[in-house]
């Protein structure tokens, strides 16, 4: 990730871009107690490091058309991996897969428009192994700041 650590102000900063990532350098400065360019400068270092990743807009699922979440484990054989993660890749609607210890060799968060559609995203798995799958009735807690220790 980086060569040095994190200082205190770098943790300052990332609290705030948290919060919002939309803020102005100047304030962001402003919050933190810096210049607008050494802001500019701190925050171009956190991104060339890799501990700014992007800023992106967090879009409700449900408002834009996909009201059903579940959560699938795929039980594939480890020959199988590749060409899996090429699938996924290729699937808009798999929002998150993660390669896991225990039974399951991934979990994949995913999203679709309707039961029949998770059913049809469901059976496309079939082809390389076996699937469980929990349909999300409510989420209680959702993206929320990563803790920065200041």
């Amino acid at each position: 990730m980086s060569e040095r650590p994190l200082d205190r102000m770098d943790k300052r900063l990332l609290a705030e871009l948290q919060v919002d990532a939309r803020m102005s350098f100047a304030e962001l400065g402003r919050r933190v107690g810096l210049s607008t360019p050494a802001t500019a400068e701190r925050v171009r270092k956190l991104e060339e490091r890799g501990v700014l990743r992007g800023y992106r807009a967090e879009i409700d699922s449900h408002a834009i058309g996909y009201p059903v979440t579940a959560f699938i484990r795929l039980y594939v054989p480890a020959q199988s991996y590749a060409k899996v993660l090429s699938v996924l890749e290729e699937m808009p609607e798999v929002r998150e897969a993660h390669h896991v210890t225990g039974d399951a060799s991934f979990v994949l968060k995913v999203v679709a428009q309707s039961l029949i559609a998770l059913e049809t995203m469901i059976a496309s798995f079939d082809a390389f192994g076996r699937t469980e799958t929990s349909v999300v009735l409510s989420t209680r807690l959702a993206i929320h700041g990563l803790p920065v220790a200041l």
